[in-house]
């Protein structure tokens, strides 16, 4: 049986290494076949001879061991270095580091026969081998296609593979788990046959077919479950959500009364949202792209058209805007006074830092009725909120909140009216359309990729010596003189909060020596909310010049006078991260700055991307290609797969899987 246990006997092993297993999570028969190769070495051609190697691909080669010696590098690494020779005699090298046991296991071999297996590099007029894998065993595994596999608790491949090739009896038994028409489709072979082509293929055609075979159920798998809770959600909703027709009439009047011109993507994901609103279930609906697209202005275009609209079904409707910060939901609230009031549509701001007396005359207007609009923070979804008629949610930074904080407003679960909201995720954080697709697919995606016209890019620039950082600090020191402000970043290092909250200190008292003449502060995560406001506030009056902070300043609102940022120990920091830092100073009026100082000048790819674009799309890619996907972003709420074969990045599989999985359902529902 697949969840029969690993023990001694089945692996023919002992008790360390079932125990190495289990630690790591291998307890059954079928974590460990669910463990694939991470890469093959192909020895069904095994070359003879140095010129007949391919340096743009990995080779194998039958070469002799002539000598073998370790020494001790200048920075204390081990270096082991073995001379090879082919069947003309020429020489060739291969080079290990800090790989102790290896001259132990090779020694007894030297002045014999081994296969060499890796790509080389060609260097000085010779060919060199690094790190290459060496089978001493020619019988064993001549002519074979020979699969290597991640270590598993420091167990390495060589144990692994012989053991995974005792389990081939228990690959009979592995179930079908893709549908019967999706088979047909696409021709693929079974699942269990391609379990055992991707442990024991016999050509690189066994491996290509095993791979996408199992690459298309890895992601089958976790899309279909999204997909099926967006249709879930249809068909709960249905004739719960009211429906409203759009007005293009009245969405044009709306635009023309808008300080800026909207631009064509902005146009194009307001439609989708109106026509969303038409259908008979509730929209569920992500709005994603930079800080400054106008993501915000699109959500209030939408709702002031829904109030109006309903005013005429005598079914008037309320609708409510959920930002992370109070600084940030004050801000909304004053800048939509002016539309909203030409609509004479009423409006509230809840946040904590109302008094006790304020917020009970916001929540009684917001469960009688009194009241059209409400933008708040997490007080929006307190025990003591009822709204009355909730019909269209907007929440701002929607990954900045828990998901049942959302499930509050976005399912009515306090809506009197027993209504299911529409719903309009929002967030500032340029996200793949791959990873989007995948991790949001029980919503529908907008995004608005394009920029507004007249917009500066942020001059960017990485300090790459000791002089540099002095020549910066000369420039912000002008730009000060000037009037404008400064945020100074430190990073958080999540194995410390002490640390953390040690750097951003350290950085502010360097900052308040070399700028005495400004006022500078502290802002931190460890400080209460209140205070928080209260130090933004103070920065937004230009009463603080330079503000040194934690990464809690990401979450925070756009200074108008800030102009410059600057962050320290910058490689620590995601190309995500470090964009949304740089998006805080964005302006019209002003040119913006970032400057990223890493750690003893290192200068990463990750920070050269950071000075050749601002595209946060083209950022958000360097950055997936980079990290593992879960750490792109700080998806801490999303269900990020730790996926075997796939590959997040693979957007033509997606899509096409994406197609195959609404079929099913669209055929379902008829």
């Amino acid at each position: 049986m697949l969840n029969t246990k690993l023990t001694k006997s089945i692996l023919h092993t002992t008790d360390n290494y079932i125990k190495a297993l289990v630690k790591w999570g291998v307890l059954t028969v079928f974590d460990l076949l669910n463990h694939f190769p991470r890469d093959y070495e192909d020895r069904t051609n095994v070359l003879d001879s140095f010129s007949l190697i391919n340096i743009k691909e990995k080779n194998t080669i039958l070469v002799k061991l002539i000598s073998l010696n370790s020494q001790k590098t200048s920075g204390w690494k081990l270096l082991t270095k073995a001379v090879l020779e082919d069947k003309n005699g020429f020489l060739s090298e291969s080079v290990w580091f800090n790989r102790k046991y290896l001259a132990t296991q090779l020694k007894p071999y030297e002045g014999k026969k081994v296969l060499v297996s890796w790509k080389v590099k060609y260097a000085f007029w010779k060919v060199t081998f690094q790190s290459p894998e060496v089978e001493t065993d020619l019988n064993k595994t001549w002519w074979e296609i020979i699969p290597i596999y991640s270590d598993i608790n420091y167990i390495p491949s060589k144990w692994l593979a012989p053991k995974i090739e005792l389990l081939k009896k228990y690959i009979s038994e592995i179930i079908e788990d893709l549908p019967e028409n999706i088979i047909k489709k696409y021709d693929f072979i079974s699942k269990k046959e391609a379990v055992y082509k991707i442990h024991f293929p016999r050509n690189k055609n066994d491996i290509e077919i095993a791979k996408y075979r199992l690459a298309y159920w890895e992601l089958f798998h976790i899309n279909y479950k999204s997909i099926s809770s967006k249709y879930e959600t249809r068909k709960v909703t249905e004739w719960r959500a009211l429906t409203i027709k759009m007005n293009v009439d009245l969405v044009k009047e709306i635009m023309s009364k808008m300080p800026f011109d909207l631009t064509d993507h902005q146009k194009i994901v307001l439609f989708q949202i109106l026509k969303d609103m038409e259908k008979p279930h509730s929209m569920q609906r992500l709005l994603e792209w930079d800080v400054g697209t106008g993501k915000t202005a699109v959500a209030l275009i939408a709702a002031i058209h829904v109030i109006v609209e309903s005013r005429k079904m005598d079914n008037e409707i309320q609708v409510a805007i959920m930002a992370p910060t109070s600084i940030l939901a004050r801000q909304h609230f004053e800048w939509m006074q002016e539309l909203l009031m030409k609509y004479n549509i009423s409006s509230h701001l809840l946040v904590w830092s109302l008094t006790k007396k304020q917020k009970e005359k916001v929540q009684a207007d917001i469960k009688t009725w009194n009241i059209d609009l409400v933008i708040g923070t997490h007080a929006l979804v307190q025990d003591d909120v009822t709204f009355y008629n909730l019909w269209f949610v907007v929440v701002d930074e929607q990954h900045r909140f828990w998901v049942k904080q959302r499930e509050i407003l976005e399912k009515g679960f306090w809506n009197k009216t027993g209504i299911v909201p529409h719903n309009l995720n929002m967030t500032a954080t340029p996200i793949p359309r791959t990873l989007a697709l995948t991790l949001y697919w029980d919503q529908d995606l907008s995004i608005i990729s394009e920029y507004p016209k007249g917009r500066k890019d942020i001059y960017t620039k990485v300090a790459k010596t000791e002089n540099q950082r002095y020549e910066i600090e000369n420039f912000v020191r002008a730009e000060l003189e000037k009037g404008r402000q400064v945020f100074w970043i430190s990073p958080l290092v999540e194995e410390s909060e002490k640390m953390d909250l040690a750097n951003a200190i350290s950085v502010y008292e360097n900052l308040e020596a070399i700028f005495s003449e400004f006022r500078v502060w502290l802002l931190h995560g460890k400080m209460k909310a209140k205070e928080k406001d209260s130090i933004m506030k103070d920065f937004v009056d230009n009463k603080i010049q330079i503000l040194s902070s934690t990464s809690v300043v990401e979450v925070w609102v756009n200074i108008p006078n800030a102009t410059i940022m600057c962050i320290e120990w910058a490689e620590r920091f995601g190309l995500s991260q470090l964009h949304q830092f740089r998006w805080r100073v964005w302006r019209w009026d002003f040119q913006s700055y970032c400057y990223l100082f890493p750690t003893k000048w290192n200068y990463t790819d990750r920070l050269k991307a950071m000075e050749t674009t601002n595209n946060g799309f083209e950022l958000a890619e360097i950055d997936l290609e980079i990290r593992w996907p879960g750490e792109v972003y700080g998806l801490r709420q999303s269900w990020v797969p730790d996926l075997k074969v796939a590959d997040l990045k693979d957007l033509e599989l997606i899509s096409q899987i994406r197609e195959d999985i609404e079929e099913l359902f669209e055929k379902k529902e008829k």
